[in-house]
């Protein structure tokens, strides 16, 4: 089958979840004897690649809005391909690059399949834009597209609601390689490491992360924090940071490359995620594939997820997320517990394998 990939994003160049999601889909479908290429947004235009044995076409882009790369040179090689392809398959319609594949689709390109990433609104954009885009834009870019996969069934009550056609969305869930996400043989509970890993924007609540850190640092001088990404407000964090006297214990990096992620997971007891929205994260399948517990705020497309594997938190709330890390930094039993659930819970309904097997079925039947 040939395939066409459109992501904006991009691992390496990007290290946050829907450019992962699009590297590892295109390795596995690569392994899996398709053809496969990838269009995405890189400092550098065009750049053609096949490092990790699929092709990448980069374009470079004219603005960010929102952190949406407007790369305008990806439209003419989009248009000269349209028809090249077994399938088109675009990630996030808040993207200008899938809402390009869009456009092509009602001018009679190859079907089209969107992935949503985790709902309708963006982390970044305000609520006023947002719903300017949502009437707009996203609008005509669901109704171009073939099929929709949405990674749970909240997901797609709300895309229901939206207006998009039931008989259009597909609930394939997010996952990942549960045979390289292992937990440790002998973990050490008496360790206080916590882990953070996304992107420094609105959405993320780290602000919240760095209030909770603080509030612990108070209890158990000894507990240290990773925080792993980059983003525009990284600055502002770090900010606060040396305010709070907190940078002697705080260990940050901008990117940890695949091959070193397991290891970050294993020198860690617990992943907090504050974030004010999500959809289904990578980091939180990875940490429960390697028996990390997990505290995050309580978003409901993460409530069945993590229950018995971590604590929910209400949102914008530090004391919470202290008080619930805490409980587990104190209680080795009950970290081994929530440890355990999570790895058998994500082995389980979340194998990597499972969910590319289930794309590559759903674009058999568009062709």
């Amino acid at each position: 089958m040939r395939i066409l990939r459109v992501a904006a994003d991009l691992y390496p160049s990007v290290m946050g979840g829907i450019g992962l999601h699009a590297h590892e889909m295109s390795k596995e479908q690569i392994n899996m004897g398709h053809n496969l290429t990838v269009y995405t947004c890189i400092d550098s235009n065009p750049v053609i690649s096949s490092t990790y044995n699929y092709d990448v076409h980069g374009f470079k882009p004219f603005m960010q809005i929102f952190g949406n790369s407007i790369a305008p040179s990806m439209i003419l090689d989009l248009f000269k391909n349209m028809h090249n392809y077994d399938i088109i398959h675009a990630h996030s319609h808040l993207c200008f690059s899938t809402n390009l594949c869009a456009i092509l689709r009602k001018m009679g390109s190859s079907p089209l399949v969107i992935t949503t990433h985790g709902g309708l609104n963006s982390q970044r954009a305000p609520k006023l834009v947002q719903n300017v885009y949502n009437a707009t834009v996203a609008k005509m870019t669901f109704d171009a597209a073939d099929k929709i996969i949405c990674y749970t069934d909240i997901e797609k009550s709300e895309m229901i609601d939206f207006g998009v056609k039931p008989e259009k969305i597909a609930v394939i869930h997010n996952g990942i390689d549960t045979d390289r996400f292992i937990p440790l043989k002998e973990p050490d509970f008496k360790k206080k490491n916590l882990l953070w890993i996304g992107r420094y924007v609105p959405g993320k609540g780290v602000e919240y992360l760095i209030e909770a850190f603080s509030l612990l640092k108070q209890k158990y001088p000894e507990v240290s924090l990773t925080m792993v990404g980059r983003g525009p407000k990284k600055e502002k964090i770090m900010q606060r940071i040396n305010e709070l006297n907190l940078q002697n214990s705080i260990t940050i990096k901008d990117f940890v490359p695949n091959s070193e992620i397991v290891q970050l997971y294993h020198s860690s007891n617990v992943l907090l995620l504050p974030s004010l929205r999500e959809g289904v994260p990578r980091v939180i399948l990875e940490a429960m594939s390697c028996g990390i517990p997990v505290v995050c705020t309580g978003l409901p497309h993460l409530v069945d997820i993590v229950d018995g594997s971590g604590f929910l938190v209400p949102l914008k709330d530090p004391d919470t997320l202290a008080e619930k890390t805490s409980q587990i930094l104190s209680d080795p039993t009950l970290a081994k517990k929530f440890g355990e659930n999570g790895r058998k819970k994500v082995v389980e309904n979340y194998s990597w394998k499972d969910t590319v097997q289930k794309t590559m079925k759903l674009y058999a039947e568009l062709i």
